[in-house]
């Protein structure tokens, strides 16, 4: 909620304001040009104030909205700690009252981060009114700044990503051990196996048909494709399989990332 706590809490505000230019469109609406301070630069803004006398009140300024693209993942952004602009899956509008704040990318799992090379993200400011060449300077590494707006394509941590997949290899050592019928084994590999018997665990070769696709909707989705190559005991002819594991990057009762498999 945007109330006095949360302009309280705002990184910076302005100070020092003082009217230096008042313009009359018509009849109860004036332009008001304001001269302030924000962060020891000068800034200047005009307002419109409608009505008269102990009825005036302020009707808006230019750039007081920051457009925000849909995120596409799961998180929101956070501003000054507190106040989610909510997941949302159309563009949103955030409206606030001159002033500096922090916006930061939050994953409720903490397993996402909008940093390209997957480092934690952090805050950064954002300054309202909102002008393109401030909120361009501003905008950290992962963040597109247009205009009067922001975007960023959140991904999974790198720590996550490599915990995945050292999971994934513990997953694949354990279905070759149970001759690719086991549990452990994604699903049209067990079917395609079964069918002929179980393999011959030490013939057993994965090759890797695609790099582990980590991809974000709601969740952080995950998929691996292997070609397994492999013998059955007896079998004079060898056999070619293709598996694929399917699932979703969770985190576990320590909060640590779970590859959580479908089916």
């Amino acid at each position: 909620m945007l109330d006095k706590d949360f302009y309280a809490a705002a990184v910076d505000r302005p100070t020092d304001a003082k009217i230096v230019a008042a313009t009359e469109l018509e009849p109860g609406s004036v332009y008001v040009t304001v001269e302030y301070s924000i962060g020891g630069d000068d800034r200047d803004i005009k307002v419109e104030v409608v009505g008269s006398g102990n009825d005036s009140q302020i009707a808006g300024w230019l750039h007081d909205t920051l457009s925000i693209d849909p995120l596409r993942a799961p998180g929101a952004w956070q501003v000054n700690g507190t106040l989610s602009t909510g997941v949302a899956d159309e563009e949103t509008q955030f409206v606030a009252l001159p002033g500096v704040y922090d916006f930061e990318y939050v994953d409720p799992q903490g397993l996402g981060t909008v940093d390209p090379d997957g480092a934690a993200s952090s805050a950064f400011p954002v300054e309202f009114p909102v002008e393109g060449g401030q909120l361009t300077a501003a905008a950290p590494a992962g963040v597109k700044a247009l205009g009067s707006g922001i975007g960023a394509v959140p991904r999974l941590l790198a720590m996550a990503e490599k915990s995945v997949e050292t999971q994934l290899a513990t997953l694949v050592d354990e279905c070759t051990a149970s001759g690719l019928i086991g549990d452990s084994c994604p699903a049209d590999l067990r079917s395609a196996v079964k069918a002929g018997g179980a393999a011959d665990p030490s013939s057993v070769v994965w090759t890797a048909t695609s790099d582990p696709q980590f991809t974000s909707s709601a969740q952080w989705d995950f998929s691996a494709g292997y070609s397994v190559s492999f013998d059955r005991p007896g079998a004079t002819v060898g056999d070619v399989a293709k598996a694929t594991y399917t699932g979703a990057v969770g985190v576990d009762g320590s909060g640590a990332p779970e590859l959580q498999l479908a089916g």
